[in-house]
């Protein structure tokens, strides 16, 4: 009979350490456990960078931040 690993992580509570989103801001891909990140409306949303979590932050809710070519970063 099999048993559980007790001393690793439970997949089922555990979030994939290599989850891929999108800064809201720039559209850079960045890792969800490692961006910066802030929550709205319950949401969180993560960041490449402080500068384009607070120009989220500066944002309206409901309100598109204006997106320059080439992004925020580079």
């Amino acid at each position: 009979m099999a048993h559980a690993n007790r001393d690793g992580p439970n997949p089922m509570t555990t979030k994939n350490p290599t989850s891929m989103t999108k800064d809201p801001i720039c559209g850079m891909p960045v890792q969800e456990m490692t961006a910066v990140r802030a929550q709205r409306d319950g949401q969180t949303f993560y960041f490449c960078s402080e500068a384009c979590r607070l120009k989220f932050l500066a944002t309206p809710t409901g309100a598109i931040p204006e997106k320059k070519p080439g992004g925020c970063c580079g």
